[in-house]
């Protein structure tokens, strides 16, 4: 448990100096009922008579919505992207996690969702969807949507094209982000172990690292875990030596698990990431 709270000191500090960035993955959106990306693809596969699977391996994610657009005959592919504005309901509202990382005042705000949920609260931040915006950018707080948004779901980041080219397509976002990790301390929130997102910011830092020299003394990363198996000694290695701390939701001191049971929120995992975030307060 002292680990838990050297981790939240860490945090806290970096917070005051205004070097801390907050990644908002699917895992957040899900409390205001939105589909995490897995649920997302899976929809894809049905369409398409994919295998029933109940765990998809990581390169599926996004090789079954790519096969979904090569079968899609549709003008422009207008079933493709009318299947994705069906599954991103304008409509959701923040929920009180979206609510409390705002709060928090992070330096930025990235996230890989579609939705508007963080748009709808995060009045300091400037929204950036895309490179031109990046480079028009004026504000000191941005709000980063890397993989667009559904209001121009033509460009959304989903399928495999379109991150495999991402290094091409949204080259100002990635350097940007890349050279905030010299002197920034980087916190995921509502992603999982094995997902692709989370592996390219991994590599990121680890890239990062190893290309000024200084691994060994880089400052680290936090990632807040939704895993039950994040505490095996294989996977706290392997994340440690990319430069990433885990802080594992099933694992908290008792004292902070106890304050679980008055957050309004229907996920458990929720419940849990808000006590953790709201440590940081």
């Amino acid at each position: 448990m002292d680990e838990f709270y050297r981790r939240i000191k860490d945090l806290k500090q970096a917070l005051a100096r205004q070097k801390l960035v907050i990644f908002v993955g699917a895992g957040v959106s899900r409390n205001s009922r939105l589909p995490t990306w897995g649920q997302m693809v899976q929809t894809f596969a049905e369409r398409i008579g994919y295998p029933s699977i109940e765990r998809l391996a990581m390169e599926e994610y996004i090789r079954i919505p790519q096969y979904y657009y090569c079968m899609d005959e549709s003008e422009g592919h207008s079933d493709y992207y009318q299947l994705l504005r069906d599954l991103i309901c304008v409509d959701a509202k923040s929920n009180i996690l979206d609510e409390l990382i705002v709060s928090l005042n992070p330096r930025h705000l990235v996230t890989t969702n579609y939705d508007k949920l963080l748009d709808q609260i995060a009045d300091n931040y400037e929204v950036i969807r895309e490179d031109r915006e990046l480079l028009k950018g004026t504000a000191n707080q941005y709000l980063i949507k890397m993989h667009g948004d559904i209001d121009q779901v033509e460009k959304l980041v989903f399928k495999e094209e379109d991150y495999l080219y991402y290094s091409e397509t949204h080259r100002l976002m990635e350097v940007f982000l890349k050279s905030l990790l010299i002197d920034h301390v980087f916190l995921f929130v509502g992603y999982s172990l094995n997902d692709y997102n989370l592996k390219t910011f991994v590599s990121w830092i680890e890239y990062i690292a190893q290309e000024m020299r200084f691994k060994d003394g880089m400052h680290k990363n936090y990632f807040v875990s939704s895993s039950v198996h994040a505490e095996k000694d294989y996977l706290q290695k392997y994340y440690e030596g990319k430069g990433l701390e885990v802080i594992n939701l099933y694992n908290l001191p008792k004292e902070v698990k106890d304050q679980t049971w008055r957050v309004p929120l229907e996920e458990d995992l929720g419940r849990r990431t808000y006590v953790v975030l709201e440590l940081l307060k």
